[in-house]
């Protein structure tokens, strides 16, 4: 596996119900609470700002003066950044617990966030209790092509390497980025990464529509990823800290080498990287939930955990990934080098001659309740695991396409419950679906009629697993013995480990996970959960890869 440095920066938000009391207020005087900034390209900066008739005219500076509570409401037009090698919008002020800064298109209004020679279209640097939401932020990708990026893709140089929404520590401060909340925006056509966190905690990144990213970066970039995340606060891995769920996320690929390595690596829909510590990165505690996303026609991967830890990626949905022929072949849905992360209820389906999941050097990882089909046999099966084909209403690689499910598909009711899947998973009375949709509904993360149009860009991220390289999690997980293992049982809690075991909490709340194959409590993934505390970060991309 390697490691990547990307100066190229992608959003992950989250969002803890509990503020861990930690509050990081950027520099400035004290101002009322809960103003509105008005930022129009037809505005002024020497304007107040403060009414939609005389707005700001950049987006920096309505975020250098906007404080706890304020929203920033950005109207039509498009925004670009001042001067080649900057951000469009750079964040280092932040919000408090319960009254974050909110970033949000003008009611009725769609502005776009244009980086053309930026390292990040939006940074989030360093800064806490962030929200960023219903934005469009595209890159530049149509003007560029593989044989200019071939001849001209550098470190150093923004313009291949363009990341759309970056979270990431203040390297100047040490400052952490945290409580950071990215909610239902287009992330689109950037050189470089979609949406990555960086050493960065409690984060939400929900309902976004992620696609056409990391086509041309030398920093081996994803749609959405998390790397090397650093604990604010209290840590425990049976409570989650950072969520990504209810996205689409697809066409992100890497078609310029690693400079790491001058290997192709990475361009996977969403990656969990290097929770389990290395050289210069303490080991994360908190746990992590990827739940109810679509990923499909990704390059690398469609969902996986790298060298991970306290990791739950449940009712997902892959489809078609590992499209690149460039690099050995990703699985759609796999951990590799991991250890307490659940793979359950998710839907996979691969494409001929694909690898399908993982178990290599994997330590108390459980796949069960997935329905498995095209690309090769598992390696690991759980005892509810299905090899079958899924029988998708509709599928297929267009940004519209809702993978339902359709009468008489083996994912229907034969699940295992979570009591915190609120998504359209849960069928009344009875066991839950797999996959990210239940049988007949739509897709909780984007409707139709908001997805838009797809277009074509690219993120960095790690590389896939080799033999050579090597959710919070709850504790009801079956310990093993340095590989993959299966549910403990077929249905029902387990009493392996008692209920003393089972009652894991999301963000100190006092309900009960989703169970995982049964017995094991897994936390609450509600894509509506995706409105928490936020906290603004910016994410200097440094990612890990496999290969």
């Amino acid at each position: 596996m390697k490691r990547t440095r990307t100066f190229a920066v992608t959003a992950a938000l989250l969002a803890s119900s509990a503020p861990l009391g930690i509050v990081t207020v950027g520099a400035g005087t004290a101002h009322a609470a809960d103003r509105t900034y008005f930022v129009s390209p037809e505005g002024s900066d020497s304007n107040p700002g403060t009414s939609a008739g005389a707005p700001f005219r950049t987006l920096q500076k309505a975020a250098d003066s906007a404080g706890p509570g304020d929203t920033v409401s950005i109207m039509n037009g498009t925004y670009s950044e001042r001067s080649a090698g900057s951000n469009v919008l750079t964040i280092k002020r932040s919000g408090r617990p319960g009254s974050p800064i909110t970033f949000t298109a003008h009611p009725g209004h769609k502005p776009v966030i244009h980086p053309v020679k930026a390292w990040n279209g939006i940074s989030v640097y360093g800064a806490s209790h962030i929200s960023i939401r219903n934005l469009e932020i595209r890159g530049n990708n149509a003007t560029l092509n593989l044989a200019g990026a071939e001849r001209g893709s550098k470190k150093g140089d923004p313009t291949y390497n363009t990341n759309c929404l970056s979270i990431e520590r203040d390297r100047s401060t040490g400052a952490v980025s945290h409580h950071i909340e990215v909610t239902g925006n287009r992330v689109h056509a950037c050189a470089g990464g979609g949406i990555s966190a960086i050493e960065s905690d409690h984060l939400t990144i929900s309902a976004n529509h992620v696609y056409s990213n990391s086509w041309y970066t030398v920093y081996a970039t994803s749609g959405i990823s998390v790397l090397t995340p650093r604990d604010v606060g209290s840590s425990d891995a049976r409570t989650y800290k950072i969520r990504i769920t209810g996205n689409r996320v697809h066409d992100n690929e890497t078609k310029i080498k690693w400079e790491r390595c001058r290997c192709y690596s990475d361009g996977n829909g969403i990656i969990i990287d290097t929770l389990k510590g290395d050289a210069g990165h303490p080991a994360y505690g908190g746990r992590v939930l990827v739940a109810g996303n679509l990923s499909y026609d990704n390059g690398g991967s469609g969902i996986h955990s790298y060298k991970s830890q306290h990791v739950d990626i449940v009712h997902n949905t892959a489809y078609l990934n590992g499209r690149s022929t460039r690099m050995q072949s990703y699985a759609n849905i796999f951990a590799h080098d991991s250890t307490d992360v659940r793979l359950l209820n998710n839907i996979a389906f691969g494409r001929p001659g694909q690898a399908t999941n993982s178990k290599s050097r994997n330590v108390d990882v459980t796949y069960d309740y997935n329905v498995y089909f095209g690309g090769k046999a598992p390696e690991v099966k759980g005892p509810h695991d299905i090899v079958a084909d899924p029988k998708f209403a509709d599928a297929g690689t267009t940004a519209e396409t809702a993978f339902r499910l359709r009468d008489g598909s083996p994912a229907i009711g034969s699940g295992t419950p979570f009591t915190a899947v609120t998504t359209g998973t849960r069928r009344a009375g009875g066991a839950p679906d797999r996959g990210a949709y239940g049988f007949g509904a739509m897709p909780e993360g984007a409707s139709d009629s908001d997805l838009g149009d797809s277009g074509s860009s690219g993120q960095q991220d790690e590389p896939q697993p080799s033999e050579e390289q090597p959710g919070e999690t709850g504790t009801g997980t079956s310990p093993g013995t340095g590989g993959t293992t299966a549910s403990p049982s077929a249905a029902g809690p387990s009493a392996s480990k008692g209920d003393s075991e089972s009652n894991l909490n999301a963000d100190g709340g006092s309900g009960p996970l989703a169970q995982t194959g049964g017995s094991d409590p897994l936390l609450p993934l509600g894509i509506a959960a995706a409105a928490l505390v936020l906290g603004g970060g910016l994410v200097a991309a440094a990612r890990r890869k496999r290969s």
